[in-house]
């Protein structure tokens, strides 16, 4: 019995150990994780692909001018970053793998915008629902002849946040989304909710 119990404190001594010793390694890589020390603002990152270039946290970003859809659209281009470039007249897809950043776009014939914003959001919600996904919309926003809503939702590979906007030009109805891991949001995320931003200012 005696052993059992000196088995037991022995055991419980060292379980006591190994999670402060895990504890103190979090407590280390947050101290040091970029992540967690770097803060970024809207303004900040759509002045940064404004210009070109932005450093998100260590990884360096150069952005271009690109148009997409037959010349139809502008965009800022991340260079040297997506590994799927797919650019049809109708549909484009670009997918950087690596860093699992999705953007896609697609363009359809319309002569105005016939569902309000709160419409277009609530039909989105339901042909998520029939897929079995839940979405819940965090923020929505106007800009000039551009609409957008953020959304984290579950996906079989993992929660991905996203950013959906639809815009009017030339008779024709543009809708796209940007995606990136739902752990990304406070970085990526909100350069790709910034790239909206200037998607706009530029086909405005």
């Amino acid at each position: 019995m005696e052993k059992e119990m000196d088995l037991s404190i022995a055991r419980f001594i060292k379980e006591y150990w190994e999670r402060e010793e895990a504890e103190e390694r979090e407590r280390v890589r947050k101290q040091y994780d970029p992540k967690e020390r770097i803060t970024y603002t809207l303004e900040e990152l759509i002045e940064g692909i404004r210009s070109g270039h932005q450093m998100l946290y260590t990884l360096p970003l150069e952005f271009e001018t690109r148009c997409l859809l037959d010349g139809k659209i502008m965009i800022p281009y991340i260079k040297n970053f997506f590994e799927v470039e797919d650019d049809e007249p109708e549909a484009v897809l670009l997918a950087g793998n690596k860093r699992k950043v999705a953007f896609s776009l697609s363009s359809t014939p319309c002569k105005k915008m016939a569902q309000s914003m709160d419409d277009w959001i609530a039909q989105t919600r339901e042909r998520f629902k029939e897929m079995h996904w839940v979405m819940k919309p965090e923020r929505k926003k106007s800009l000039g002849n551009m609409e957008y809503f953020c959304f984290a939702m579950p996906t079989s590979e993992g929660r991905l946040y996203n950013v959906m906007f639809r815009f009017h030009k030339d008779e024709r109805l543009y809708a796209g989304v940007l995606n990136c891991p739902e752990e990304e949001r406070k970085g990526m995320g909100l350069l790709l909710e910034a790239m909206v931003y200037v998607i706009q200012e530029m086909n405005g």
